[in-house]
């Protein structure tokens, strides 16, 4: 059997990796939806990444209805926030649940499907440009392709 590793384009670390990421995330786009949860827009990261976007001459806005385990009901919220802002590329700051519900919201924006549709499918569509900013140690989501999401009609988790 075949395994392909996916591997992130880029990554930036260390002090002052926020500030540095501008100069690339400025080529991502115009306006980019932040995706989070409301406890982490009282961090003092989220201020700097507001601060990073402005002085790169980036336009924002924010998507913090994620809490806890993302579902559809969140990803569907966020994507349609994305388009009706007119955003055209994603960051997710946070945990693992804001950076997989950036991926889930992504297809959601770019496919004819709901996300709950693609269960079960590889999902191979041309998707927004995205960033991930992990505040946590350990879930790894921001290097993968996948993302869990719960499909609350069916009360199953999706990968």
């Amino acid at each position: 059997m075949s395994r392909e590793y996916f591997m992130p384009k880029k990554i930036i670390s260390g002090n002052g990796a926020l500030d540095a990421a501008g100069t690339v995330i400025k080529k991502y786009g115009k306006k980019a939806l932040i995706v989070t949860g409301k406890n982490v827009r009282g961090l003092g990261c989220f201020s700097a990444l507001y601060k990073m976007l402005e002085d790169n001459g980036l336009l924002y806005t924010v998507f913090d209805g994620i809490t806890g385990e993302p579902d559809d009901t969140m990803i569907a919220a966020g994507a349609k926030k994305y388009k009706d802002e007119d955003s055209d590329f994603l960051i997710a700051i946070g945990g693992g649940s804001p950076i997989d519900s950036m991926k889930a919201i992504a297809v959601n924006v770019s496919g004819e499907k709901e996300i709950c549709d693609y269960y079960g499918e590889v999902i191979d569509i041309k998707l927004p440009k995205m960033i991930a900013i992990p505040t946590t140690a350990g879930t790894g989501s921001e290097a993968t392709q996948f993302t869990v999401i719960t499909d609350t009609k069916r009360n199953i988790k999706m990968l």
